[in-house]
């Protein structure tokens, strides 16, 4: 019993294997994809959900981002100490309890209480993330995993609206919350079986200003994907399942990119998206495009900030890098939430 109140190492004969590094990175996964997923699985249940409830969605949103947002760089400093193993597994555990409260919630301001629960879930979980990728694989094949990682995270961004529209229609909107208990439930075995130890001497890292430049566009390119998928449930006079498939759009070409194109720079990310927005073709041309054009800036500006720490704070900068997702998917929230009302 041990194992619950200090990190346990992994079986010898797992620990040997040449692909162990892609274990974990393939354990990280499953909380790249559960939050993403929970992240843009509501939006498309935000009508449903403000019908039962009679309460305003946003905040359905933003009382899990604004909690995400808050913690995550001290979640990162208390993994960097105790261990970034035990930390991420009891961030599953209490996701995936909090799940459940929500699908459960008897009123609007219970709902709320249980997605801050979650929140604090997730900032465990993802204050870990990037940190448990940089640390399991050698430096020259940091992009690819980081990439690997950020297409987990778009996977679930193209899930969740795909689901999201199903789930709410043929199940009702706490079906988008009871998906995240069979996800967490595997993760939680899988990181105490495949997750090394990782606690490590604290070590003081100096301010480094070349981490703000990937910061600033990790923000923006995750205030990029949130925006339409905020936006096109509440504009777009279609079935859910349609808007679904339409939103997923922009997600997938995240994931295509973030997966496959490993060598293009920042400025080629940029141009790309900056062409999708013009293209005369149909709007899920469109988004593909941008979600292209996105998954190519992303990782390589994860790689920037993570290469300005060093290994000791690694769950610092997992914090910060998340941070800027948060407060990106949040700006890309309120920009359009502010659409919504000003057009209604």
């Amino acid at each position: 019993m041990n194992w619950f109140v200090t990190e346990s190492p992994r079986p010898a004969w797992i620990a040997r294997r040449s692909y162990a590094p892609w274990l974990v990175i393939a354990t990280v996964c499953f909380g790249a994809f559960m939050g993403q997923l929970d992240a843009s699985i509501v939006t498309l249940a935000f009508p449903a959900m403000s019908a039962h409830f009679g309460g305003d969605p946003e905040w359905i949103s933003l009382s899990y981002l604004i909690t995400l947002v808050a913690l995550l760089v001290p979640m990162g400093r208390i993994a960097d100490r105790v261990g970034r193993k035990i930390v991420y597994i009891y961030g599953f555990a209490l996701f995936t309890g909090a799940s459940v409260a929500c699908a459960y919630a008897p009123s609007f301001d219970a709902l709320v209480a249980a997605r801050i629960a979650q929140a604090v879930g997730a900032a465990m979980l993802q204050a870990n993330s990037v940190a448990l990728v940089t640390t399991a694989v050698a430096p020259e094949q940091r992009r690819r995993a980081l990439g690997v990682q950020a297409a987990a995270q778009a996977a679930g961004l193209a899930a969740g609206p795909l689901l999201g529209g199903y789930l709410t229609e043929h199940h009702g909107w706490q079906a988008v919350f009871a998906i995240n208990v069979p996800i967490g439930v595997v993760a939680m075995v899988a990181g105490h079986y495949l997750l090394p130890r990782t606690k490590t001497k604290a070590e003081r890292a100096r301010p480094n200003w070349k981490v703000l430049p990937g910061l600033a566009g990790v923000l923006l390119t995750y205030a990029a994907l949130f925006a339409p998928m905020t936006l096109l449930p509440f504009t777009m006079n279609q079935p859910l399942a349609h808007i679904g498939f339409t939103t997923a759009a922009l997600p997938l070409g995240f994931a295509i990119a973030a997966t496959t194109l490993h060598r293009p720079g920042i400025a080629v990310g940029a141009l790309i998206t900056a062409v999708a927005v013009v293209l005369p073709v149909p709007l899920v041309f469109q988004l593909v495009t941008a979600g292209i054009g996105l998954g190519i800036i992303a990782p390589a500006c994860t790689k920037r900030v993570m290469g300005a720490l060093p290994e000791a704070s690694a769950g610092v900068g997992s914090g910060l890098v998340n941070v800027a997702r948060g407060l990106g998917t949040a700006l890309g929230v309120a920009v359009a939430t502010a659409l919504i009302h000003a057009f209604q």
